[in-house]
């Protein structure tokens, strides 16, 4: 069975000039090591966000990394904080091109070992659904990145109903990752709790926002997937699932569980701890988790199949959560 890493993320060289023409003191740019080409550090509004390697652009570092952890393919999709939706649509689409563009030429130096997904400007539903047919037409991509909320906006909400309609037309799968997690004015004391504890809160309510919306109800052939195991949101769908059983109106207005609902989305195996990852496949089901490692960072999985394998699950589901599941979300044959 082929080993494929869906949560794998990549940083291009360079940046494109700020559309803005310097309007957007957000807009990133690369500071080059001068002692080691190898790293960088890219800046946001003139300070230091991330020091990073060529591990996020270089195709023969990354594959070197993956034969030595037995992984054999990853979708590669941008930085989080790439994503863009504080700048004008058309500020955004310049930055998505240019990811695209990346992801594109690394996929056509080793295509048997990398799928893409790309980066649309969610504040804008429609010119996104727009730009998921480029990123599919001009530079073969085959879903697309998105963060847990959009400028503080859920993602059930209708809004963004224009975007799902056109990933599910044009068969792009989705996936969702943490990102400005609602709560960070709480975090001021330890801002390391915004990414420790607010992205797998967020998560939770991007699950939560989008059964609440019915949204496989509304477009059944979406296909949408969870980073980090979706956070924190196995306990929130437990709380949920009890209460529509016990109350009436609950489910006349939703025909199936909140857990039944959450069953039809896909998660990664990013839980570090093989307990945690045996819940959730009994919760969701093996058929509905692949492989994440969030590569090359450093909070990142080592060695996911060995992970897989200590968890000590069935050898079917093995080799589902091996490959089989994750070429199923990206809809590529195996």
């Amino acid at each position: 069975m082929k080993v494929v890493d869906i949560h794998a993320h990549m940083v291009p060289k360079d940046f494109p000039a700020d559309p803005s023409g310097g309007k957007n003191p957000r807009w990133p740019c690369m500071q080059c090591n001068a002692q080691d080409a190898s790293k960088a550090t890219v800046m946001i509004a003139d300070k230091p966000f991330r020091a990073i390697d060529d591990r996020c652009w270089d195709v023969d570092r990354r594959l070197e990394d993956m034969r030595a952890e037995g992984v054999d393919a990853q979708a590669l999709s941008p930085m989080p904080e790439l994503l863009s939706y504080w700048f004008d649509a058309d500020d955004t689409i310049v930055m998505g091109r240019h990811i695209a563009e990346a992801i594109g030429g690394m996929i056509q130096k080793a295509p048997e070992h990398f799928y893409g997904l790309g980066m649309v400007p969610l504040q804008d539903p429609v010119r996104a659904a727009e730009e998921l047919a480029v990123l599919k037409r001009d530079f073969g991509l085959h879903g697309v990145q998105i963060a847990t909320n959009i400028m503080g906006k859920d993602l059930g909400d209708p809004h963004f109903a224009p975007f799902f309609a056109a990933a599910e037309e044009l068969d792009m799968p989705v996936f969702v990752h943490g990102l400005q997690p609602v709560g960070q004015e709480r975090w001021g004391a330890n801002p390391m709790m915004g990414a420790l504890a607010g992205y797998p809160l967020d998560s939770a309510l991007a699950v939560a926002s989008l059964i609440n919306a019915q949204i496989l109800n509304k477009f059944p052939k979406l296909r949408l997937s969870f980073s980090h195991g979706g956070g924190a949101a196995a306990t929130v769908l437990n709380r949920m699932t009890q209460a529509w059983r016990s109350a009436p109106a609950m489910q006349k207005a939703m025909p199936q569980s909140p857990l039944e609902m959450a069953r039809g989305f896909y998660y990664d195996t990013l839980v570090y701890e093989p307990a945690l990852l045996r819940f959730l496949v009994e919760l969701f089901g093996a058929d509905r988790i692949f492989i994440g490692t969030d590569y090359p960072f450093p909070i990142r999985q080592v060695d996911p199949a060995a992970f897989l394998r200590d968890c000590g699950l069935a050898e079917g589901a093995m080799d589902a959560m091996m490959g089989g599941n994750a070429l199923r979300f990206l809809g590529v044959n195996a």
